[in-house]
């Protein structure tokens, strides 16, 4: 099994990658600071959950190389990958609020188009 840990890797980190760019380019492209709307609560929990899942997947990467380096020590394959979840979570569960942080930060109001006009009309 030892030598499907690179395979597996291999696959889980584009997987990773992947999820999260979709996930990121979603709530991005729903972003438009010239209409001044907010993010519609869909788009921002469907990228939301891409996120979350492309962590997940990289979860998987970290537990192929926590199970190579814990060889002898026989732990359970789920132990090591909530060990190896933890980790990621700790070190990059921030990612899984961009969508929300998008979505708060809105322009509040409109731009004034012609600022010279409304001056010289007072």
């Amino acid at each position: 099994m030892s030598e499907y840990y690179n395979l597996i890797q291999i696959i889980a980190g584009i997987a990773a990658v992947a999820l999260i760019f979709t996930g990121v380019l979603l709530s991005v492209k729903k972003l438009n600071p010239e209409r001044y709307e907010t993010i519609p609560v869909k788009s921002t929990v469907i990228s939301t959950a891409f996120i979350a899942a492309g962590l997940l997947c990289y979860a998987i990467v970290k537990t192929c190389t926590n199970l190579t380096v814990v060889t002898e020590e026989h732990y359970d394959v789920s132990t090591i990958y909530f060990a190896s979840l933890v980790e990621v979570i700790k070190m990059f569960g921030f990612i899984i609020f961009v969508p929300l942080l998008f979505r708060l930060f809105k322009p509040k109001t409109k731009k004034k188009e012609n600022p010279e006009e409304e001056i010289t009309g007072e």
